[in-house]
């Protein structure tokens, strides 16, 4: 992969390749202060795997320039010398602020390489500008940046240039006088509408972290390719992550076939419901459901700016950030925070809880000790409560109304109809007797009757008589006893646990317990163990310790912990309730 240049009017990553084990040239520096055709190199201000940017003087005109120098080891590929050739007619015919313009081309001739003349480009890299801002912008400063490069690739596309490797480190920043340009360059990977593909069989040309769907698959792209690429610049430049991450080249192809990312707004709450739309369309699967051109997307963009407060001078305000980034977001987040509010206040006039909350939720991330936020929150959460009393309040009163209604109905069931009163009155049980071994009866037994004035009768004595037996009404034959039943081992007690709710205020972060991976702004774990456990939080690609709790051996007392980010920037878990 190519090295970041400081400065120049053209980068040296434009053969991004799958394999990074290609030769580089070792006679880069040995060239500063030699003579190319009519230009003396100077410093060098970017190296890659397919060339090496000098920074150089015109002898002839006196200007400073940027020369593009293929490397000797990679002259001797077949295709290479094409592919140079072609980026200098490519980047030849677009005439636009926002490309890099090309003054000159030298094929090879001799022992002197092929070489590429642009315009420098005194300024960074766009992942220069955002490694010295933590990683990501605002939302609106992300719009100001984008919108430029947006109406520079719909000039291209309407050339039938696809530019296929739109990526940080080929847009340029440059400072001119009291305003700003930003400039994409490296056209040394764009396909032109009609040429043959001059990629070898079965390669992909282009970042893997920025590839479309459809380029990832190795299939023909078009302009779509590109307004995916700068839906992935947007998400990046306002989350300070990628939607597709990886560590090498297929997780990050592998994530692409899965499709699924987390929205941006769950990352970093200042992305409103106004500038997430726009990004989530730029990332549609299918390339027909994207912006139709790049042009309806920098219409989208400028929009966004524009109700912002930049109005029509966008270049100049983007200046003003350059120049001084702290105050110009001290200027910018009031204004932001104050429309968030308004925004909520009409939610709420309308009903929608919800949108207000996240609206509530952006004007905090901006401003975190917002007043008007304040208040309308507690409003918010006041109605809320008082709902939730009245329905519980009205549920009680309707049970106990059904209670004391329903009562003398449950006393006496209603008698059913004549029709069903035999049916409805229970059988009397039948008693089947089983068949059982006979009993013996006794022989007749002479009863002595009660003594009368009567003459008296001489009674045959007869045997003792055997005991009655008791009556049997259903004598069953006995079943064999069944084997005795081994007693179970004592029951090990299981350690009570306990339910954890850990939330993140406002959508900062991933919050997640002890080593577990991250799962949401919002996780449940049902069952955790008592005793000390660690919180930590994913912001973006970083996970940042935020505390301890402790669960104790009561099961019934659930615990909920947020995450809050404390006036000093720092993440820390809220206080216990």
């Amino acid at each position: 992969m190519a090295d970041k240049p400081t400065g120049s009017g053209a980068t040296a990553s434009d053969d991004t390749q799958l394999d990074d084990s290609r030769p580089r040239s070792g006679r880069s520096s040995s060239r500063v202060g030699t003579q190319l055709g009519r230009y003396v190199l100077g410093d060098v201000l970017g190296q890659g795997a397919m060339a090496t940017v000098f920074r150089a003087q015109d002898a002839q005109l006196g200007r400073a320039v940027a020369i593009k120098v293929m490397n000797l080891a990679i002259a001797a590929r077949s295709d290479a010398s094409e592919r140079f050739r072609r980026e200098a007619q490519a980047v030849a015919a677009l005439k636009h602020p926002g490309i890099v313009e090309i003054h000159d081309f030298a094929a090879a001739s001799g022992e002197d390489p092929a070489y590429i003349v642009v315009e420098l480009i005194d300024g960074p890299t766009l992942g220069t500008l955002l490694e010295t801002h933590r990683g990501r912008v605002l939302p609106e400063v992300a719009a100001l940046i984008a919108a430029p490069i947006a109406e520079a690739l719909a000039v291209a596309h309407g050339r039938g240039i696809v530019h296929r490797d739109v990526k940080p480190d080929n847009v340029m920043i440059e400072r001119t006088g009291s305003t700003s340009r930003v400039v994409i360059t490296d056209f040394g990977v764009a396909h032109v509408t009609g040429l043959e593909t001059m990629t070898a069989t079965g390669a992909l040309v282009g970042s893997p972290a920025y590839m479309s769907p459809e380029q990832a698959r190795g299939n023909d792209v078009g302009p779509a390719a590109d307004i995916w690429a700068l839906g992935v610049l947007l998400y990046q430049m306002t989350t300070g992550a990628l939607p597709f991450p990886g560590k090498d080249v297929l997780s990050v192809i592998a994530a692409l076939a899965r499709g699924t990312f987390r929205r941006p707004g769950q990352i970093a709450a200042t992305v409103g419901t106004e500038f997430e739309p726009i990004i989530l369309r730029c990332l549609k699967v299918e390339p027909e459901l994207r912006y139709r051109n790049a042009g309806e997307l920098a219409v989208d963009l400028r929009r966004f700016a524009r109700d912002a407060g930049f109005g029509d001078e966008p270049a100049n305000a983007f200046r003003r950030y350059l120049d001084a980034p702290e105050d110009f977001e001290a200027e910018l987040r009031p204004r932001i925070a104050d429309r968030s509010v308004e925004n909520a206040r009409r939610h709420v006039r309308r009903g929608e809880l919800a949108r207000a909350l996240t609206e509530l939720g952006r004007a905090t991330a901006y401003m975190p000790h917002h007043p008007a936020a304040a208040t309308l929150l507690r409003s918010i959460s006041s109605h809320r409560r008082w709902t939730r009393i009245a329905i519980v309040t009205l549920g009680l009163v309707a049970g106990a109304g059904l209670i004391v209604l329903g009562k003398p109905l449950l006393s006496r069931p209603p008698p059913p109809p004549p029709a069903q009163v035999a049916q409805a009155r229970p059988p009397r049980p039948m008693v089947v007797p089983q068949k059982a071994e006979p009993v013996p009866l006794p022989p007749p037994v002479a009863v002595e009757a009660p003594r009368r004035q009567r003459p008296t009768r001489k009674v045959v004595p007869a045997p003792d008589p055997a005991p009655a037996p008791t009556p049997v009404v259903a004598a069953a034959v006995p079943a064999a006893a069944p084997p005795p039943v081994p007693a179970p081992p004592p029951a090990v007690a299981e350690p009570k646990t306990s339910k954890v709710t850990l939330r993140s205020q406002y959508g900062y972060c991933d919050p997640a317990l002890d080593g577990e991976p991250r799962q949401g702004t919002t996780v449940v774990y049902p069952n955790v163990k008592p005793g000390k456990h660690t919180v930590y939080c994913f912001e973006g690609s970083n996970k940042v310790e935020v505390g301890e709790i402790e669960v104790g051996d009561r099961p019934d007392r659930p615990i909920e912990r947020t995450v809050v980010r404390r006036a000093d920037g720092q993440l820390r878990l809220s206080a216990p309730r």
